[in-house]
């Protein structure tokens, strides 16, 4: 048929259903976020394409909606394009939700931690920058800092030894526990001021300088603190995340995952270096 001879308003929306058409593929193409740069044991990922979890390695690429599943002994650091980190501890679980990276101008990343251990690293500087982490109690707004958190019954365990929250009643299943770990506006030195925002039940709690927690201790609760948590109670977040056991590789102990200096060379060399083509989104460094 030629479209010359339709009326206009049948020729437009039939132009409007090729375009759809042609750029569905694209669309729906996965939106590169960065690597797993540093994997210790067995670390599984599952997606919309890969339903049953399949193991990874490092340098394994990810995406918008990976979902990344730490087993027993196990710890997967994640570096995102604009060297943000993010580490995983043994027996947790973290969906990547969103990430989107403009260099120099803005960055926004967004992901779901729904058990276990974690902790985020703000990345390289930006004027427009927004980290959230979000657990099934409430959620995590992050700028320019370190934060550990542990959702679940160790988070819990840790809170029950805290005269802070004597008496408190807690979900061991979805109890969340937000460290500051610096620097924050008390840091002297001339690093970089941040700040962590813990959200949920409608309530905020602000932490502002190192080693000031928020516990949320169930869902509808809103964050208790803020609150210096004590010496054992940072010894035992410290050792969620640095455990000491044995490895699942070749029966080591598990060692301080790669430095970021180390991750960067290593994601530049991969989103970068030539292995297969990278088209970033317009006007982000997205692959």
């Amino acid at each position: 048929m030629n479209v010359a001879m339709l009326t206009p308003p049948k020729a437009l929306f039939l132009a409007f259903i090729a375009a759809f058409i042609a750029v569905t593929p694209a669309a729906s193409a996965p939106v590169r976020v960065g690597i797993a740069a540093s994997v210790v044991g067995d670390v599984r990922l599952n997606n919309a394409s890969i339903k049953k979890a399949v193991k990874i390695k490092r340098r394994q690429r990810l995406a918008w909606g990976d979902t990344l599943q730490t087993k027993s002994k196990s710890k997967v650091q994640i570096m995102l394009l604009d060297r943000s980190t993010l580490t995983l501890a043994s027996n947790a679980r973290l969906t990547i939700n969103k990430f989107v990276y403009d260099p120099g101008k803005s960055r926004s990343t967004s992901a779901t931690v729904s058990t276990g251990a974690f902790r985020f690293m703000s990345g390289r500087r930006t004027k427009k920058s927004s980290a959230k982490v979000n657990t099934p109690t409430g959620s995590i707004g992050i700028r320019g800092t370190v934060v550990d958190g542990i959702v679940g019954k160790r988070a819990a365990k840790i809170a029950k030894d805290e005269p802070f929250l004597d008496g408190v009643d807690s979900d061991k299943d979805t109890a969340t526990l937000i460290v500051l770990r610096g620097p924050g506006a008390a840091t002297a030195g001339g690093l970089d001021v941040g700040l962590a925002d813990v959200t949920a039940a409608g309530e905020t709690v602000s932490l502002t300088e190192p080693a000031l927690t928020a516990y949320i201790p169930r869902p509808g609760a809103p964050p208790i603190g803020p609150f210096r948590l004590s010496q054992p109670g940072l010894a035992k977040v410290q050792d969620e995340l640095a455990p000491r056991v044995t490895s699942a590789n070749k029966g080591g102990l598990l060692k301080t995952l790669i430095p970021a200096a180390v991750a960067g060379a290593v994601l530049g060399a991969i989103l970068t270096g030539g292995e297969e083509d990278c088209v970033p989104a317009p006007g982000a460094n997205i692959c």
